[in-house]
C-alpha cells in the first residue's frame, strides 16, 4: 500500500480520502515495512519469566532463573534493562517500593481531584478543556443558492438514515452538542481553504464533552462546479442532501456503528460554491 490514512494508519492503494476506518479526510504516504520473518537477526530465545533474549534454547535465564523460553523470529528488541544493567528482581527494592507508593498517591489524589472529591487549584472540574471557538468561515453557513442549509442538514441524516437502514444499520438522532462539533470540524476545514485557518484539531473534539469515548467523523467536499451544476439547481434541500449522502455513499464509505447512536451534521457552502460536508457519529 502506497498510502495510509494520517489519523488511525489504516493503509489505502489511492489517496482517495475519507478514511473508510475512520473517516479522516487526509493521507500520507506510507512507509513500506519490512517482514519480520525475513529481518536480520534470526531467531533468538526469549525467557517468558522476565524477557531477556537467549541466542540459545538453554534455560536457566541468565537474569532471573527462569526456566520457560519461546522462540521468536526476527530482529532483536530493545531490552531498557539490558542496558541500565539492572534485573527484574531489583524493582522489589525498597527505595523502587517507596517510589511506586509516591507514584500512587499522587494518582489517587489526581482522581479524587477530577471528581470532586478533593477541591486542588487548577485542576477538577474549573480546568477542563473548553471546547474549541466554531470558526467564523469564508461562505456560506445560513442559505446558498436559495436553498436553506439548516433544512439541508436535517434532510441529510433523513436521507443517511434511510440508505443505513435499508443496510441493515441502526438510526442516527441529531444531537446539539455533536452538531457543534461537526460545526467546528467542517468550518475550520473551509477556513482553512479559503482563509488563514491552520484546519481542524481532532483532539480537540474533546473539549465538547461528547458522550462517545472515541467518536466517528466524516469529513468530505463536492465541487458540484465540476458538472456544470451549482446548488441552487437542485430543487429543494431534500434532493441537495440526497446528493450529498449519494456522494458520500459512491466513495465506498461504510455506514459506522456510533456508541450512542447521536448524529451532528454541518453543510457549508465556499465562496466558488464548493459545498463542505462533515458528519461526525457518536
Amino acid at each position: 500500500m502506497e498510502w495510509r490514512c494520517e489519523w488511525c494508519g489504516k493503509p489505502h492503494e489511492e489517496n482517495d480520502p475519507p478514511c473508510d476506518n475512520c473517516g479522516h479526510g487526509t493521507y500520507e504516504r506510507a512507509v513500506k515495512q519490512v517482514n519480520d520473518e525475513v529481518a536480520p537477526g534470526g531467531s533468538v530465545w526469549v525467557c517468558q519469566d522476565c524477557g531477556r533474549e537467549h541466542m540459545r534454547n538453554r534455560p536457566p535465564c541468565k537474569r532471573c532463573g527462569g526456566s520457560d523460553f519461546e522462540r521468536r523470529v526476527g530482529p532483536p528488541e530493545t531490552d531498557p534493562l539490558d542496558e541500565i544493567g539492572t534485573s527484574w528482581s531489583d524493582v522489589i527494592e525498597a527505595k523502587y517500593v517507596v517510589g511506586y507508593l509516591a507514584v500512587a498517591a499522587l494518582l489517587a489524589l489526581i482522581v479524587l481531584t477530577t471528581f470532586g472529591f478533593v477541591s486542588l487549584p487548577g485542576i477538577g472540574g474549573d480546568a477542563a478543556t473548553a471546547p474549541p471557538a466554531v470558526p467564523d468561515a469564508p461562505g456560506s453557513a445560513d442559505t446558498a443558492g436559495g436553498l436553506d442549509l439548516a433544512a439541508t442538514e436535517d434532510a441529510y441524516v433523513d436521507v443517511l438514515n434511510e440508505l443505513r437502514g435499508a443496510a441493515g444499520g441502526s438510526p442516527l438522532a441529531r444531537n446539539a452538542t455533536v452538531d457543534e462539533a461537526a460545526a467546528y470540524y467542517n468550518k475550520a476545514r473551509v477556513d482553512a481553504r479559503y482563509g488563514d485557518g491552520e484546519g481542524p484539531d481532532r483532539e480537540a473534539l474533546n473539549g465538547f464533552g461528547l458522550a462517545c469515548s472515541r467518536p466517528s467523523v466524516v469529513a468530505y467536499e463536492v465541487a458540484y462546479d465540476r458538472t456544470g451544476q451549482s446548488v441552487g439547481d437542485f430543487d429543494d434541500e431534500s434532493a441537495l442532501a440526497t446528493a450529498l449522502v449519494e456522494s458520500y455513499v459512491e466513495r465506498g464509505a461504510p455506514y459506522r456503528g456510533a456508541e450512542t447512536g447521536d448524529v451532528g451534521v454541518d453543510i457549508h457552502v465556499g465562496p466558488d460554491g464548493r459545498v463542505f460536508v462533515t458528519h461526525v457519529l457518536c
